[in-house]
């Protein structure tokens, strides 16, 4: 696979705009659609499932996703063909999840026939469609993600397009978040999402940036391929001790992420006592600097490395956590609750910024290293595993804040419990060998 210039970087980093933006759209509003909130259904909104149901349906669909990282991971790291390995995946999954990506939005019963509270045939329907939906969006995902590692030289530039990728992928939390309920008044729901479907369209950059040839030799090693079982790859995975330091530290400042993630507008209402208009001005206020902080993380990676570029987040987002609770209107502090959640949002934008860039640019360094020494390539696997611990971790993220949140108290205790995660992910990731700062171009004589 042929080396992506500085200028085609970009391209490569929008593919996953569009896939990454109608995926989150599917998981904020798919449940909204079927099971509208009671003020849209008193304006004459349908139920179409019964929410055990729905909830039950999505599960299994979650479940399967995880399931099939894996054999699809390692079947984009064996492919041997003429169009080479990634592109032809990529290929066989973009279509599939267009067409399933709209069927969800058409439940087959509708009408007053259905009943006040739904008909469990929709949700067998949602269950399918969604499960095919997740199946072909890892086709595309999974080779898009592991080309990282074959695409580009060296860990700078990794980072550097990794930044490219928060960007893009900022925007689309922005437009799920914001943009996307101002149209619901006009377009409806399902209208919506039919509107922004054309944003797939971005994933035409890495077609066109990424170079393929016959997959037979490692152009890299010179070494011939061979193909690599999957439950041997994921042995491989498993006790590859770089990307076992990587992922345990990974994995915990995740399940803290997820944790405030989920907590936050609980946060908002029984902590700091402010209303939704106000949760989102304190939303904007961590987003609006990232694309400043991006800069600022790519410039902390390329003078000090990835590696410490990544732990000063962990710290700066546990102090961010700790602030928080001092907006607790109990407390009577002069300050008012609204202003402490802005200065909290506003020192946590650049670890959102590199959260946001982590999960794209270690894996594929990792991947080149163990390439350059077995000959054997499996970027897609370490992406695919990391992807199902992610899952595990954020299922696990939010069962653990429904208990906590029953204690009259467990709403205060978020931001410390999530700041001591990011100190512990933080001593995790001390004896990571990679992320070291770049050598120094040579001086042309």
């Amino acid at each position: 696979m042929k080396t992506i210039k500085k200028w085609q970087e970009p391209f490569y980093a929008i593919g996953g705009f569009g896939p990454n933006f109608l995926y989150q759209v599917v998981l904020t509003y798919l449940l909204y659609y079927y099971r509208p909130a009671q003020a849209r259904v008193e304006a004459g909104a349908l139920i179409f499932v019964p929410a055990a149901a729905y909830a039950l349906g999505m599960f299994i669909a979650r479940a399967l996703d995880g399931l099939v990282d894996l054999p699809i991971a390692s079947w984009t790291d064996n492919m041997r063909s003429r169009w080479g390995r990634r592109r032809p995946m990529m290929l066989i999954g973009l279509i599939p999840t267009v067409i399933c990506f709209i069927l969800l939005w058409y439940p087959p019963l509708t009408g007053t026939s259905i009943g006040p509270d739904g008909h469990w045939g929709n949700a067998v329907y949602v269950a399918v469609v969604s499960s095919l939906y997740f199946f072909f969006q890892t086709f595309i995902i999974v080779p898009y993600l592991a080309a990282l590692s074959e695409i580009v030289p060296d860990e700078t530039s990794r980072v550097r397009v990794a930044s490219w990728q928060t960007f893009f992928n900022t925007g689309a939390y922005v437009l799920t978040f914001v943009v996307a309920p101002l149209l619901f008044a006009k377009f409806g729901i399902r209208g919506t999402a039919l509107l922004l479907l054309p944003s797939f369209l971005t994933f035409i950059g890495p077609l066109l940036v990424i170079k393929e040839g016959p997959t037979n030799i490692d152009s890299a090693t010179s070494k011939v391929e061979e193909r690599v079982p999957m439950w041997t790859s994921i042995k491989m995975t498993l006790t590859n001790k770089t990307f076992l330091i990587y992922i345990s530290s990974v994995a915990t400042f995740y399940f803290g992420l997820q944790f405030f993630l989920g907590g936050i507008a609980f946060m908002a209402a029984d902590m700091l006592g402010i209303s939704d208009a106000q949760l989102g001005l304190m939303n904007g206020a961590a987003f609006a600097p990232v694309p400043i902080m991006l800069i600022i993380f790519n410039i902390l990676s390329r003078k000090k490395g990835a590696k410490f570029a990544f732990r000063v987040s962990l710290l700066v987002f546990a102090v961010a956590m700790l602030i928080y609770p001092l907006g607790w209107q109990q407390l009577n502090l002069p300050v008012p609750p609204i202003v402490v959640g802005i200065i909290a949002g506003l020192i946590g934008s650049f670890s959102i910024a590199a959260f946001f860039t982590i999960p794209y640019a270690f894996p594929a360094p990792i991947a080149a290293v163990e390439a350059a020494k077995t000959g054997k390539n499996r970027a897609g696997m370490f992406f695919a595993v990391q992807g199902v611990v992610n899952q595990f971790v954020g299922s696990l993220a939010g069962s653990v804040l429904a208990l906590l949140l029953a204690w009259k108290l467990g709403v205060v205790i978020i931001g410390p419990v999530v700041a001591v995660l990011m100190v512990v992910a933080f001593f995790l990731f001390k004896p990571y060998p990679l992320g070291q700062p770049s050598a120094p171009k040579p001086v042309k004589e």
